[in-house]
């Protein structure tokens, strides 16, 4: 099950976690509905490796989703040992989150490649 966290707890479940996707969503957004069955699968599928995904509320935590700049949800913020990731978008602009609903494929890619690294 994916959990639910506060800004102030994020810190913890990065330092926690090898790779961490964070769900910013809100209650009234109907892709971010969407989006959820989809991250529960790929934590599924990767928690053993030391994927956590976490969900967290913007309008609960304005302050985080001004920080981030997030201006679309869902959005997705994956960290690595403790850091951002930033994306190349396939066209050589750089990404620091993912914006709408993906197909899982994208998300369990980037897990693998994250993981794998971890792993190398």
């Amino acid at each position: 099950m994916v959990e639910d966290i506060n800004a102030d707890e994020l810190e913890k479940v990065i330092s926690n976690h090898k790779v961490v996707f964070v769900d910013a969503w809100a209650e009234w957004c109907g892709p971010c509905r969407t989006l959820s069955p989809i991250l529960e699968e790929v934590q599924e599928k990767y928690k053993e490796k030391g994927l956590k995904v976490v969900k967290l509320d913007v309008d609960h935590n304005r302050e985080f989703s001004m920080e981030n700049q997030i201006t679309g949800i869902p959005s997705v913020l994956v960290y690595s040992e403790g850091k951002r990731v930033v994306f190349d978008d396939g066209s050589g602009r750089k990404m620091d989150k993912l914006v709408g609903v993906m197909p899982p494929e994208v998300y369990e890619q980037i897990a693998d490649n994250l993981l794998a690294a971890e792993a190398a």
